[in-house]
């Protein structure tokens, strides 16, 4: 223990944490970073990495360097694990948890910057020493931590040669918490290393983990055969790793169950359709129907909800003629109890509909959509999200049957909260053209005005970029295209400042629209109010104009613009 570190009985008082103001960084880093107060060592270690890079290299040699050596020794874990974001090779065989883990994760980010040829002595000489402490096992687990999170970095060569041998040892290590995140670590190995390789050395060394007495190493085996079969040739992953999740699901222990089924989905995934087993596929859909004397009534909603997720994935790989086999499923699912489960189908459904298209879409899935739309708030936002996509896989006539959700968006604030308002915007482009022109101008006209002009500023930032498509998908009838710019126009004269300020926007909208039609909108029917705002009485509204006009000054002073004098004018004023 430091000499000065038996502080007084209450703490150091106000007067011991007073920090002189008066020192540069590093006359104050080199005087606190030895203070007999824990917390002044600590917040001025925090400044090594920044007051090295003010000094220069010089300084550092001479001054801070020499500061290093108590610090890593300091008895306090908080200063060293600080330390080890800015010196990871001492500090990787710390005897404190906390710290080796930093110095692991700067390891990680420093071989990424490393030159490939160096990475041998530079990166890997430091994790090599920690998988040969007999004595340690922490260090040989930081060890094969490393190997997995340094792979990618190490390259092929360097992983075949040291990473490959070393994780088959630690493999068959004597400590089964050693083994355990031996079974968690070999999928980037695996990839970096090779499929052949994979197949021959590494894939025989996780079966017998998979086979071991401790289920707490069978359980990250089943958690790892995701990236392990990833890692192998595709031809080769139904054969070998199939039996294998046959064994993990059938495991005699309730954990390695779980683990398996919240995998399943993933793991169907990277199989080829053809090893997709009638099997494998029917203890997917007993995910749904699980109950809690199998998993626990906590297991019972985890293993429902990762059902739910993989779902799409599943789909995917069935395709439109094997929705009469899963069909059943998803009705119990989409209409679960637990709205978590019913929150994931809510973001997925857009994606099952382009898979399975418009006809199963409008009999199965447009049900299931309807009541997101009036559920809790975590599931009705995630069917907003994608409102509009979900849209698009039906047909026309289908379509117009959501028309009164949107107008529901027409009515009182109140009703819904800003934030789907706000995902609403985002859509807004894609709504123009959705409907029938006659239901763009009675449904979506309105809503594009009420969100411009919606009193959170968020939402109307989010809903300009739709004011010029709307007009193109008006074109048809000249009375509506007049409606749309008269209604425009009338913000302009508002006696309300902020509608003001809003007609710029809209203006902006059209200057930024890539079509030239949007354009001449602008040059033919909204210039001659928006230029008049450059003499608006409130200096809000003057400023956003003069924002916009510094913005597209380049268009607006192009002599064949009727305009191009004005605009030079009100730019030199």
């Amino acid at each position: 223990m430091r000499g000065g570190e038996m502080e007084m009985e209450n703490g150091p008082t106000f007067e011991d944490l007073a920090i002189d103001d008066s020192l540069t960084d590093m006359e104050r880093v080199a005087k606190y970073v030895c203070s007999n107060i824990a917390l002044q060592r600590v917040i001025h270690v925090k400044m090594l990495e920044d007051t090295a890079n003010s000094v220069g290299f010089e300084t550092t040699c001479d001054q801070l360097i020499p500061l290093l050596e108590p610090l890593v020794c300091d008895v306090e874990y908080v200063v060293r694990q600080h330390v080890a974001f800015q010196f990871p090779p001492r500090l990787m065989s710390d005897p404190q948890h906390e710290v080796r883990s930093a110095a692991s994760d700067s390891l990680v980010e420093m071989a990424a910057l490393v030159k490939s040829e160096d990475q041998g002595q530079h990166v890997l000489t430091i994790v090599l020493p920690l998988a040969h402490e007999d004595d340690n096992e922490q260090f040989r687990i930081s060890a094969v931590s490393l190997y997995n999170g340094l792979a990618e970095h190490l390259g092929p060569e360097l992983c075949q040669q040291f990473c490959v041998p070393e994780l088959i040892s630690l493999s068959e290590d004597p400590v089964f918490r050693v083994r355990k995140f031996t079974a968690q670590s070999f999928s980037n190995v695996c990839k970096t290393a090779g499929q052949e390789l994979s197949r021959e050395r590494l894939l025989p060394a996780f079966l017998r983990l998979a086979k071991d007495d401790i289920w707490g190493v069978r359980k990250a085996c089943a958690e790892s055969l995701v990236g392990i079969s990833e890692a192998l040739a595709p031809e080769d992953r139904g054969e070998l790793l199939v039996p294998l999740f046959e064994s993990f699901v059938n495991d005699s222990s309730r954990w390695v169950r779980i683990a398996a089924f919240q995998n399943l989905g993933p793991f169907l995934a990277t199989l080829e359709r053809q090893d997709v087993t009638d099997a494998l596929l029917e203890h997917f859909l007993n995910m749904a129907s699980s109950s809690s004397a199998q998993f626990g009534a906590s297991g019972e909603v985890e293993i429902k909800y990762h059902c739910a997720f993989s779902f799409p994935a599943i789909v995917s790989i069935l395709g439109e003629s094997g929705w009469s086999k899963i069909s059943a499923t998803f009705e119990a699912l989409s209409n679960d109890a637990f709205w978590k489960i019913r929150r994931t189908f809510a973001h997925s459904l857009h994606e099952l509909a382009k898979i399975l298209g418009q006809e199963i879409t409008e009999k199965h899935l447009a049900t299931a959509f309807d009541g997101y739309l009036h559920d809790v708030h975590d599931v009705k936002l995630g069917a907003m999200l994608h409102f509009a996509d979900f849209l698009q896989a039906l047909s026309p006539s289908f379509r117009e049957s959501y028309l009164p959700v949107l107008s529901e968006f027409d009515s009182f604030d109140q009703i819904t909260k800003w934030r789907f308002r706000e995902v609403l915007c985002v859509q807004l482009d894609q709504l123009c053209l959705t409907f029938t022109p006659e239901a763009t101008f009675s449904v979506v006209y309105p809503l594009v005005f009420k969100l411009i002009t919606d009193d959170v500023a968020a939402v109307r930032r989010e809903s300009f970029h739709a004011c010029p498509l709307l007009l193109a998908r008006l074109q048809s009838k000249p009375e509506w295209v007049e409606d749309v710019i008269n209604k425009f126009c009338s913000l302009a004269k508002s006696t309300r400042y902020t509608d003001r300020q809003i007609y710029v926007k809209v203006c902006d909208a059209f200057l930024s629209s890539p079509e030239e039609d949007s354009r001449a909108v602008f040059a033919k029917h909204l210039a001659t109010a928006f230029f008049a705002l450059s003499a608006d009485p409130v200096s809000n509204v003057r400023q956003m104009f003069a924002v916009e006009i510094l913005k597209h000054r380049g268009m607006l002073d192009d002599p064949r613009n009727c305009f191009g004098v004005t605009c030079l004018t009100l730019i030199c004023s």
